[in-house]
């Protein structure tokens, strides 16, 4: 299996994974905006959009009007995409609470829903965001001009963050809590199953990885902890990056003998190249039930072993960032 490798890129970070590996990345979010790219032509693309213009332009406001869509631009980007941004849906939250004096005082909330449906090399890119406080409307037209459409996946030579079928040129701060997961399954063993979770700008946590398993452990009965077999544990350096490391072999219930590896980095909450990350790989994985690992401890160690070693930051070469103005089309 690890004959042959392909390198992902997962956010900043490369890992090479077995060539027969069927991959997911999910759950991309930068700047508290959903992400998601897939495969769409232009025609189906222009459709899908002149549709959403005209659902939301149908949906009532919130006071049962007709300015649920307040704002409509279009935008062309130097980086060869095109599409339209709608700003719509607005939401008031009021009322009154207590000033911590002995008075009460009036509040105001409001939220704005924002997103973009581009595309660009046959790769539709929409954007998503609820409830966004109304002073940050103008994150988006900047967040779209730093996208790149990417539709075989090819690892990029600039600075930024990968995701599936498209990438965000930096700059990016921690602040804006880029995250991404991979998923990731072998055909030739079905039970195995792989994740890799990459998360910017989270405080960490108070204890680490070995430190909750210990504190968890302690709760456990004498039967379960004997049904658990330690083949790891301890602090672990791979690509220059310094995490926690905890092999198990475990004898479920219905006694299938699998596997539970995780390495786990507690990450910074100021730098975008030191995320939160957890690479974990789980054998024995069934429908509804584990069942019997289909490697053995060694085959198992070494798999994982060969993968874990790989994950390092993408080596990049900085280039200047643009903006491109994405001008109001109607409003």
């Amino acid at each position: 299996m690890t004959d042959k490798l392909k390198t992902v890129c997962v956010g900043r970070f490369l890992i090479d994974m077995p060539e027969e590996a069927q991959l997911e990345l999910r759950g991309a979010r930068i700047d508290s905006f959903d992400i998601a790219g897939f495969n769409e032509t232009l025609d189906e693309f222009e459709k899908r959009v002149a549709d959403r213009e005209e659902q939301l332009g149908a949906t009532p406001d919130r006071r049962g009007g007709n300015k649920n869509l307040e704002s409509v631009r279009a935008v062309e980007t130097g980086n060869g995409l095109i599409g339209k941004i709608f700003i719509h849906s607005r939401t008031v939250t009021e009322g009154t609470q207590g000033n911590g004096l002995g008075g009460v005082e009036h509040y105001r909330d409001e939220g704005i829903s924002t997103e973009a449906l581009v595309h660009g090399q046959g790769i539709s890119i929409d954007l998503f965001s609820k409830d966004r406080g109304v002073e940050w409307i103008e994150d988006l037209p900047r967040l779209v001009n730093q996208l790149a459409a990417n539709p075989d996946n090819r690892i990029p030579a600039e600075p930024g963050f990968c995701m599936d079928r498209l990438y965000m040129r930096d700059p990016l701060s921690a602040d804006q809590r880029e995250q991404i997961t991979m998923f990731a399954g072998l055909p030739s063993h079905p039970d195995v199953e792989f994740r890799f979770i990459l998360a910017a700008g989270l405080k960490p946590d108070a204890q680490g990885l070995l430190a909750r398993t210990g504190a968890a452990d302690a709760k456990w009965s004498i039967m379960d902890l004997m049904r658990v077999t330690r083949l790891r544990g301890a602090p672990r350096e791979i690509g220059g990056v310094t995490g926690e490391e905890l092999v198990e072999r475990v004898v479920e219930v219905n006694d299938a003998r699998v596997h539970s590896f995780r390495w786990e980095v507690s990450g910074t909450e100021d730098d975008v190249l030191v995320p939160h990350l957890v690479f974990s790989m789980t054998t024995g994985v069934g429908q509804g039930k584990p069942v019997p690992s289909s490697l053995s401890d060694g085959a198992a160690l070494g798999l994982r072993d060969k993968i874990i070693s790989s994950i390092r930051l993408r080596p990049t070469q900085p280039v200047a960032s643009t903006r491109v103005d994405a001008p109001a089309a109607s409003g």
